[in-house]
């Protein structure tokens, strides 16, 4: 457990699925405006004051973008509390090479330093990973999982000698499946819906105290 106190910075940084903007943008056809980002801040404001929320999430990005803007949209802000979420554009690369430039970039390498540079320039900073995940709404869209649990594995790999909690969310969503319709879920399988957010948003307060 991490332990939230007042006038602390959480940070939440990583691709669309932490995009406020993207989610609201396209909300009617995701059906996700209620990022889970946004329903952490608003759970963790009616028990603390004074905390303040960054968020940092732009849609497509790959793990590379997050190094490149590691200073400006994470060093700078001091935050006392990293949560990210990224990986899965990295894979999705992989799957459908045709549809990107090739691999120049890779995930692995680029990863090692973000964490790194956060445990030497904020050692201070708890952070929390979230694992990527793909909800089983669109079946065509399901062989992807052989590649991507294979970067879930490597980011878990790279995150468990940094982050103070990694929270995989493919068992999550996994278990929500059993009771829930994927389509409620996430209607094109990546990006959550309100539900799905709600998810996101109840794994990690488990977490905080």
């Amino acid at each position: 457990m991490i332990q939230i106190n007042d006038n602390q910075r959480i940070l939440f940084i990583g691709d669309s699925i932490t995009d406020v903007k993207f989610n609201r943008k396209f909300a009617r056809s995701i059906g996700g405006s209620k990022v889970y980002c946004l329903q952490v801040a608003k759970a963790l404001k009616k028990q603390r004051k004074g905390l303040k929320f960054f968020y940092k999430g732009i849609a497509s990005n790959r793990t590379y973008h997050v190094y490149d803007r590691l200073t400006k949209d994470c060093i700078n802000l001091k935050p006392d509390i990293i949560i990210m979420l990224i990986g899965v554009n990295d894979a999705w690369e992989n799957y459908v090479p045709e549809q990107y430039p090739p691999l120049l970039r890779p995930m692995e390498p680029h990863l090692r330093e973000v964490y790194r540079r956060i445990s030497t320039e904020l050692p201070n900073a708890k952070i929390i990973t979230l694992l990527p995940f793909l909800i089983s709404t669109i079946e065509e869209k399901q062989p992807f999982h052989d590649i991507l649990n294979k970067y879930i594995e490597k980011i878990h790999d790279i995150a468990k000698g940094y982050a103070d909690e990694i929270i995989a969310l493919q068992p999550i969503f996994d278990k929500a499946e059993e009771t829930t319709a994927p389509i409620l879920l996430a209607r094109d399988s990546v990006h959550p819906t309100n539900l799905g957010h709600k998810v996101i948003a109840d794994a990690i307060l488990l977490c905080l105290e």
